[in-house]
């Protein structure tokens, strides 16, 4: 039964889980920026958005590794972190979605992860604050 399984997971895991993600695709995008964004050669303006990709995925990675390994950790801050990984989600997948709009398919999995990210961020947002 998913609901069963569901309540098995704590809000604290999944924003765990996915701090630990953000903070593994920062250091791989800063380490391989070319590589992993597709292009060689790149402008200088890729090279800006692929930095400040770099520092926010690594950010919100720190932040939420730091908030939900704590022994003590309030539900208020894992409903904080959860909320800003939820924000950044829906951001990549808005703007994800405006290129499929605009015929570009390349932006059809960066869609994906980011709804995916979205919903499991946004159920560790509600379910932190269920008693």
């Amino acid at each position: 039964d998913t609901s069963h399984a569901m309540r098995r997971v704590s809000s604290r895991l999944v924003v765990g889980t996915f701090a630990g993600m953000r903070l593994a695709i920062g250091v791989a995008f800063a380490l391989a920026p070319d590589r992993l964004n597709g292009r060689s050669g790149g402008t200088p303006q890729d090279a800006l958005m692929t930095r400040s990709f770099v520092v926010r995925e690594a950010v919100l990675g720190i932040g939420g590794l730091l908030a939900t390994t704590r022994p003590e950790v309030s539900s208020s801050t894992v409903k904080m972190w959860a909320g800003l990984g939820a924000l950044t989600d829906g951001g990549d997948l808005a703007s994800s979605l405006a290129s499929i709009r605009r015929r570009d398919s390349s932006a059809r999995l960066p869609a994906l992860v980011a709804a995916g990210g979205l919903l499991a961020e946004l159920w560790a947002f509600s379910a932190s604050v269920r008693p």
